[in-house]
């Protein structure tokens, strides 16, 4: 009978994972083609706008979300989650076919070198414009070397060096994600008019070097001793520490992204954005795999993050 229940498992887990691959793909079409959208919807002044409040919206599912779904989960169970999500994808497909903007229909056979050509033309069209082709560098060094520090790194820290229980370091997610929804939400109130990204850009990165600074002497030895690394005082400054740190990420990131949704042709547009996409977050994978490795080879988590 155990037999039968581990076999049924796998099957499950297998069927699982297949669907959120598939799930994966398919964002992996709808993220660059609504982003290369963007600009025939709204005009140029109010781009920056619009690209924060999709950026605050997006936050904020993602603080509700878990809620919301262990919410349903408790009361309705596993099978009544899945169809309420299915619906609200049948509910997000319909609403965007009722999106009216500018398309120009051009003569196209996936089968035919157009696929490759195309792909090669937004290639070219990145790596002629210096601007764009040093954000993928900075994006790409960001994702691959810093993220897997919060991804993989920090969340070993926390349960190996501090002695907070899982529901603390849910509460810590919460915290990054409010800052990301604050930054998201000040950049469009405050920066939402300006036509060039330099001022938010230079306060995003000014930031990052505080917060990322506060964060480093958080994880020495002696900040552990004299804070103890199980006070609510030595949480809240490391929550503190790392909100500023989603907020500054949302001064970069949104005004880089308006930055090149202004600087491609409409004709461009959906291909650079995945061809952009790729770069910045296909470093993601190898940095945590690096760092994975590097961890099972007996290197502490205290180590990277004092390092980072």
């Amino acid at each position: 009978m155990m037999k039968k229940d581990q076999k049924r498992f796998n099957t499950n887990l297998l069927l699982l994972l297949a669907m959120q691959v598939i799930v994966s793909l398919l964002y992996g079409f709808f993220d660059p083609a609504t982003k290369g959208m963007l600009p025939q919807l709204v005009s140029g002044e109010e781009l920056t706008r619009a690209n924060a409040i999709l950026a605050s919206l997006r936050t904020l599912s993602g603080v509700l979300s878990p809620v919301i779904g262990a919410a349903l989960y408790t009361g309705l169970g596993i099978a009544a989650v899945f169809l309420i999500n299915g619906i609200s994808f049948l509910i997000s497909g319909s609403s965007s076919v009722l999106i009216r903007y500018q398309h120009t229909r051009r003569e196209f056979k996936l089968q035919e070198k157009g696929f490759w050509t195309d792909l090669a033309a937004g290639a070219g069209f990145i790596l002629g414009s210096r601007a764009i082709r040093r954000f993928c560098i900075f994006f790409l060094v960001i994702y691959a070397l810093i993220q897997p520090v919060f991804a993989v790194v920090l969340p070993l820290f926390f349960r190996s060096s501090l002695h907070y229980t899982d529901t603390w370091y849910g509460y810590l997610q919460m915290a990054i994600l409010l800052g990301a929804l604050l930054g998201s939400v000040l950049v469009g109130v405050v920066f939402g008019k300006e036509k060039e990204a330099t001022p938010s850009l230079f306060i995003g990165c000014f930031l990052q070097i505080v917060t990322t600074t506060a964060f480093a002497i958080l994880l020495f030895p002696r900040s552990l001793s004299l804070l103890g690394n199980d006070t609510v005082l030595y949480f809240m400054l490391l929550a503190a520490v790392l909100s500023f740190l989603g907020a500054a990420l949302m001064f970069v990131n949104v005004p880089v992204q308006t930055f090149i949704q202004k600087a491609t042709p409409n004709e461009y547009m959906s291909r650079v954005f995945s061809i952009v996409g790729m770069i910045s977050k296909g470093g993601m994978p190898f940095g945590a795999l690096i760092y994975g490795f590097a961890l099972n080879s007996g290197i502490s988590a205290d180590f990277f993050l004092c390092l980072f």
